[in-house]
């Protein structure tokens, strides 16, 4: 079984062998970094500074600031992507490993849902966390005898790694962990189940202090995430047949479950289904971060997988149908890839030469067109971050500021607005349009030409809408059009 799980592994993982992973925000990551280690004649001075702090969320940050010596910053970046693949992987399996005697056939479905994870809405970092997450859930739930000072020792350093790594990692982790220290053992008494769960806290209280110290939050915007992403967001694959793919892989689950071949081990029912409830009714979003119940209900999947045990005594049979059965769903699954991460790199591989046409040092709005239902956008509005590598140019959607990251825009108009693409019709700076951008909380840029030189409309397959007067289109290509605007 260990063979043919880290066999699937290693077969989602091969797209990340392409010149661009095909993700949502992975560009954006490399955008940053390239920032982090910029000279002092690099014209993005100009535009942006570096300030570290009791920041959380920098996975990604803080492995370019170990390896930066060693490697680029785009074999960093890929490092880390194909990381947030692993990481929850593994920790899934050591986790099993922990809570079943032998290995489930269900845990072979983690390697195929962990490309799901970081090639649709991003999550590198969350995906780096909630690894961590579940191999140190793994080491505790394997533990035979507590060692408390050495325990309290362990877990603290963990949930302050987790702090750095993502936030929403680290509250998964505790929650998680104090759900397992308030489920009754066998022959215990409630009063020491209750007194063990009252001092989970002291476990991870290390990293609350750090959530305490933390700088507020900014409240310029919010991006409101939709409540039906519970459902999709573990089997979401961000392809054109992604409904069938999902429910096919759901039918699955649903079938081993629904014939009682494999079941939830006793001693983690408890965490398994509260945490789920809470998932559920969690919010969408809180303050700049957006999707929060997806992210629990991604973390939830993983952990209630890993909580599986088959019911037969000797399923080897049942192993090997199912085994081959993953297998076969995963090599089917990798085929319907490969195509759409080879268009992906044509498309991209023309955009960058179009921004070629972009001058040095400029200052670049992304827009995309108004109700554009090109499912493909979603990989291509970041796609915008280029500018910042290519041309060293500031751009509106690059991840900057907001309180998550160690960069801010100099300009306080820039450092205000949403990190996210713009409408184009927000560029004709007529009343509505600007009535629009106040909505969408991004108010601060409604005098765009004032702080903007260039414009970039990322269409995808829709057609171009940029009709506002004094802007010189000077570039194209299948995804993109590069624009100048007149002074």
């Amino acid at each position: 079984m260990r063979a043919a799980y880290f066999a699937l592994l290693a077969l989602m993982t091969l797209p990340v062998l392409f010149p661009i992973p095909r993700t949502a925000d992975l560009v954006n990551h490399w955008a940053r970094l390239t920032i982090l280690s910029m000279p002092a004649s690099d014209p993005l001075n100009a535009f942006y500074r570096v300030e570290w702090g009791v920041i959380p969320n920098l996975g990604i940050d803080l492995i370019y600031v170990v390896l930066t010596p060693l490697l680029s910053v785009d074999i960093i970046v890929r490092f880390a992507f194909s990381l947030s693949f692993w990481l929850p992987a593994i920790g899934a399996w050591f986790l099993h490993g922990a809570w079943a005697q032998k290995p489930s056939p269900t845990i072979l479905i983690v390697p195929v849902l962990s490309y799901n994870l970081v090639t649709t809405v991003g999550l590198v970092n969350y995906g780096i966390g909630i690894g961590i997450a579940l191999i140190a859930l793994g080491w505790w739930v394997s533990k035979k005898r507590r060692r408390i000072a050495y325990d309290l020792l362990v877990v603290n350093a963990v949930a302050v790694v987790l702090f750095f790594c993502h936030l929403m990692a680290f509250a998964g982790f505790c929650i998680i962990f104090g759900l397992l220290e308030a489920t009754p053992r066998r022959g215990e008494s409630f009063k020491t189940t209750f007194w063990r769960a009252l001092q989970s806290p002291l476990y991870v209280a290390v990293a609350l202090v750090l959530v305490w110290s933390m700088p507020p939050m900014p409240s310029g915007y919010q991006i409101v995430g939709q409540k039906f992403w519970i459902f999709v967001a573990p089997i979401f694959s961000g392809l054109p047949y992604e409904i069938q793919w999902g429910a096919g892989l759901a039918a699955m689950i649903l079938a081993l479950f629904a014939t009682r071949l494999v079941v939830i081990v006793e001693t983690a029912r408890w965490t398994i289904y509260s945490f789920f409830i809470l998932a559920v009714f969690a919010p969408s979003s809180i303050g700049t971060a957006n999707f929060v119940d997806a992210r629990l209900v991604v973390l939830w999947v993983y952990l209630a997988l890993s909580a599986t045990v088959a019911r037969v005594p000797e399923p080897r049979h049942l192993t090997g149908v199912i085994s081959a059965a993953v297998i076969v769903f995963a090599c089917t699954r990798l085929a319907l890839l490969l195509p759409e991460w080879k268009s992906y790199n044509g498309d991209v591989a023309e955009m960058r030469m179009a921004f070629s046409a972009i001058p040095l040092g400029s200052s670049v709005l992304a827009v995309t067109p108004p109700n554009c239902e090109d499912p493909n956008l979603n990989f291509e509005y970041n796609l915008s971050t280029f500018a910042v590598i290519d041309r060293r140019a500031q751009v509106n959607t690059l991840f900057a500021g907001q309180g998550l990251q160690p960069l801010r825009a100099r300009d306080p108009a820039v450092a205000a607005a949403p990190q996210t693409i713009a409408k184009s019709q927000w560029l004709t700076e007529t009343a509505q349009s600007k009535a629009e951008m106040l909505a969408a909380g991004a108010g601060a840029i409604a005098h765009w030409r004032d702080v903007f030189n260039v414009v970039v409309e990322i269409h995808g397959s829709c057609e171009s809408a940029v009709t506002a007067p004094g802007l010189e289109r000077i570039a194209s290509s299948r995804i993109a059009d590069v624009y100048i605007a007149s002074p």
